[in-house]
């Protein structure tokens, strides 16, 4: 009935805006100056809402994906053979587990090889620290026996000169020893890198491989990747906003989170990071969003919608945006004046939009607005309001059946 109603309102409506036109005209023909339209012409059926008073959000919706909140790749820092992959794609990894191990025949020989050495470079400063003692003592012997005029300067020149020889002699065994053990440290060191570990500074405590490069018995150099690691306990929501929405959002902001493949899902969210920059190809800038993933089902690469909740407006005058019109470049609304039962134009600033209702922020409104048949309407024009109009309409037809009700009674009576 509603339809067949709203139908029929369209109809008259449009019927009166080709009757108000050719009256106009001929009031042009005639001679006759126009006051305010609607004193004395056709009337213009509309339909009307009431303005009312709702909670109104400011909000931004967004398209986006989800990334890891860190990702690096695991790579060794010598060259070899792998020999053994430990982990696989999916596998959780805690701090400091080892990855995959390099052929390390070689890296044991040299460690052995550094260990030879090193005995070497002992047994050589030992040596020399004897022979510099016993230089030490025959030196001392010789001053003796000058301060008893036994021996000549000469020996006591000589003595000096060979216990100065083994003092070099012994500090350069000193330096060959310190020289071997830095050097059976780097052998070991060399060899601690034949196990490729994860390892990271901060986050989760455990986390996941994402991807496998190499397969066991491939002949790989140093920073080769081997695998990658990334931590999806907590994961970032990345979005790109224009320009216009940009100076909206702030770092602190809430956000609903909604993937497309769990749609019965909402994460919250908290916008982390803000780029400083548009890009100058889309106008559009990066917006992170951190939320906690802590059952693991939001995955790096998923597509999610966003909405970020900028303002919210309680106790806003609200109509449907189906009442805005636009007369002589000025945006606003008819309102109904129901003493005389005309339209008057009121200009309007508009707040936050939500759907299809729409904030009046300026002038402060009450009564009914226009929402249907305002495209025929000028300021001040009279108006047939629909529930009127409806109510006529019942009216008539009541009149109509009963009067052919009592004709059709009085001709069976004749008859």
């Amino acid at each position: 009935m509603k339809k067949i109603v709203s139908t029929f309102l369209l109809g008259l409506a449009i019927a009166s805006g080709l009757l108000y036109t050719v009256q106009s005209r001929q009031g042009q023909q005639s001679g006759k100056a126009g006051g305010r339209r609607g004193s004395g012409g056709a009337k213009v059926a509309v339909e009307t809402v009431t303005t009312r008073n709702a909670s109104l959000v400011d909000e931004g919706r967004f398209v986006g994906s989800i990334e890891s909140k860190s990702k690096f790749m695991v790579a060794p820092k010598i060259s070899g053979r792998l020999k053994k992959l430990l982990v696989d794609i999916g596998d959780s990894v805690g701090n400091g587990d080892t990855i995959a191990t390099l052929d390390d025949e070689e890296l044991l020989l040299a460690v052995k090889q550094a260990e030879a050495d090193l005995e070497i470079a002992r047994a050589n400063v030992n040596e020399s620290s004897e022979l510099l003692t016993i230089s030490q003592r025959e030196l001392e012997r010789v001053n003796t026996m000058r301060q008893q005029k036994v021996s000549s300067d000469v020996d006591v020149e000589n003595a000096q000169a060979a216990h100065k020889t083994r003092q070099a002699k012994h500090q350069v065994n000193r330096a060959l020893l310190s020289q071997k053990e830095a050097a059976l440290e780097t052998a070991k060191v060399r060899l601690s890198y034949a196990k490729v570990d994860a390892s990271w500074s901060d986050g989760a405590s455990r986390r996941f491989i994402a991807e496998r490069f190499l397969n066991e018995g491939a002949m790989i150099s140093a920073n080769t990747p081997i695998v990658s690691v990334i931590d999806i306990a907590t994961v970032t929501a990345v979005i790109d906003v224009v320009e216009q929405d940009y100076f909206k959002i702030r770092v602190g902001l809430n956000a609903e989170i909604e993937p497309s493949a769990l749609p019965d899902r909402v994460y919250q969210a908290r916008i982390s990071r803000i780029s400083p920059m548009l890009d100058q190809s889309s106008r559009q800038a990066r917006i992170e969003l951190e939320l906690a993933n802590s059952d693991f089902q939001l995955k790096p690469g998923m597509f999610i919608r966003a909405r970020i909740i900028y303002q919210v407006h309680d106790h806003a005058t609200v109509i449907p945006a189906s009442a805005l019109v636009r007369r002589n470049d000025r945006e606003g609304i008819f309102l109904i004046n129901n003493e005389n039962e005309t339209a008057n134009f009121i200009p309007v600033q508009k707040g936050f939009t939500e759907g299809d209702l729409v904030e009046i922020a300026s002038p402060t409104l009450t009564g009914e607005v226009v929402t249907l048949g305002h495209h025929l309407l000028e300021d001040g024009m009279s108006v047939i309001l629909a529930d009127s109009r409806s109510q006529a309409e019942v009216n008539t037809d009541r009149k109509r059946g009963k009067g052919n009700g009592d004709t059709a009674a009085k001709g069976g009576q004749k008859r």
